[in-house]
């Protein structure tokens, strides 16, 4: 079954009215007449529809590899195209039996990196920040802060 997400916001803002009540979402329009109904399903609003195979790959004609299912697919998860496959969602190619896995894609770890990783023993990375001058010395006459702070610590 396909899926469709609906915003709510889009509605309420093109003068339509949404009532969620008993299980059901109604959709009504300016003259409260109701447009339809969405029903929750496992704890979601979702208008299902039929099953439809992805275009632009219906006349495929050689076994392809995982990865270039995946690189094909924008990057989906390797279990995500083999349900496809399975379900019949996805139709026309072939994967070849020798390459169902995908042990690493550099775009998808690009994509998901977000921070450097920290570092696993004492100064392994070291910050420095100074600070001043101070509008204000110390007893010392000292007008300058310095701070270190080690990552691992």
């Amino acid at each position: 079954m396909g899926l469709t997400l609906v915003s709510i916001s889009c509605l309420t803002s093109a003068g339509y009215t949404v009532l969620f009540h008993e299980n059901l979402s109604k959709i009504f329009n300016e003259k409260k007449m109701m447009m339809g109904e969405i029903p929750v399903d496992k704890g979601l609003y979702c208008i299902r529809g039929p099953k439809r195979p992805f275009a632009g790959v219906m006349n495929a004609k050689e076994a392809l590899t995982m990865r270039d299912v995946h690189t094909r697919f924008s990057h989906i998860a390797p279990n995500s195209i083999k349900c496809r496959l399975k379900d019949g969602i996805i139709t026309g190619i072939a994967l070849d039996p020798s390459e169902l896995t995908l042990d690493k894609c550099d775009s998808c770890e690009y994509a998901k990196a977000t921070q450097k990783a920290i570092g696993k023993k004492f100064g392994d990375e070291v910050h420095m920040d100074l600070w001043g001058p101070s509008p204000v010395q110390t007893p010392g006459h000292k007008e300058y802060f310095v701070s270190f702070t080690d990552d691992h610590t």
